[in-house]
């Protein structure tokens, strides 16, 4: 709960610092807040899920072999196991970036209403500094693709709107491109992370099928709690019903990245806020339904 509340304040930090720098409307300011807070639960929401559908997707994985092939050795689960490693790192690494992410909005914040620039500027310096360390540590993970390097060179020239001002102006100038490759990382990893989920839940599907209804259906004997039955394998058949919303919600990133950049430019629009809000508000519904799925258990 504590790191809800804090991944919240990350999304009005940055919020609040952009849009008091370009003096959106309040009605544009009220969009991105409640946009910034749904997307920023979100995507904690999803991140703490996949990690555990990662690991449930590599459990199915052993228990089905260690049935069909019990001569496998220690050295197996080991491999899978070093694979659950992988994903768990690489999303403990993206929640560590998030929280970066806040805390560096949230010194740009002071560096535009702070008396004392020089120790606001020292303060995103730091911050800075290790959010490019986490940033480089995500992008030599060996399950993020190759090509991100050459995806996060494309990165656009963002000119500051003329109300912009001081010390602000200073460090964006100095770092809004590479702010927006840090939002754009998150875009491209967590579009890893779903197409990995949606391989997850489709395993977790087919391997509960197999241990959990079918053995129960090819018995003999008739099943004796058909509702309980019933309800399992709606339960499980329906685990995947949400990948097709999961892969449209994952445009949230994009649009939230790029709503970033239409800040600092003053061209952050009334429809652009209601598009914006209406891809975070799917990405939220879809985080919701899947941990909701998650904390169902299953019976052996």
């Amino acid at each position: 709960m504590k790191y809800k509340l804090a991944i919240r304040a990350s999304a009005i930090a940055l919020i609040g610092a952009s849009l008091a720098a370009c003096d959106a409307s309040l009605e544009e300011y009220q969009k991105f807040a409640k946009a910034g807070k749904e997307y920023a639960l979100a995507i904690d929401t999803l991140l703490v899920t996949s990690a555990d559908y990662f690991v449930d997707a590599n459990s199915e994985i052993l228990l089905r072999s260690d049935r069909q092939e019990p001569e496998l050795d220690s050295r197996t689960y080991s491999e899978i196991t070093a694979t659950d490693d992988l994903w768990l790192v690489l999303i403990g690494r993206m929640r560590q970036h998030t929280i970066l992410l806040r805390r560096y909005f949230i010194a740009l914040e002071n560096l535009a209403t702070s008396d004392a620039p020089d120790q606001a500027q020292q303060a995103t310096d730091n911050i800075f500094k290790q959010l490019n360390a986490v940033s480089t540590d995500i992008q030599g993970n060996a399950l993020v693709p190759n090509h991100i390097d050459s995806a996060l060179s494309r990165i656009p020239q963002i000119i500051l709107s003329e109300k912009i001002e001081g010390a602000l102006r200073e460090e964006l100038e100095q770092r809004k491109e590479a702010i927006y490759q840090e939002l754009a990382t998150q875009e491209l990893v967590l579009k890893l992370l779903t197409s990995q989920l949606q391989t997850n839940l489709r395993t977790i599907r087919d391997n509960q099928d197999h241990r959990l209804l079918l053995p129960l259906y090819a018995a003999r004997e008739p099943i004796t709690n058909s509702d309980e039955w019933i309800l399992k394998r709606r339960n499980i058949r329906t685990m995947t019903v949400s990948i097709e919303a999961l892969n449209n919600a994952t445009q949230s990133s994009e649009e939230f990245k790029e709503s970033f950049q239409l800040l600092l430019e003053d061209n952050f629009t009334t429809e652009r806020a209601n598009a914006l809000l209406s891809n975070i508000n799917s990405l939220l519904d879809v985080a919701e339904e899947f941990k909701k799925a998650n904390n169902q258990p299953q019976e052996n």
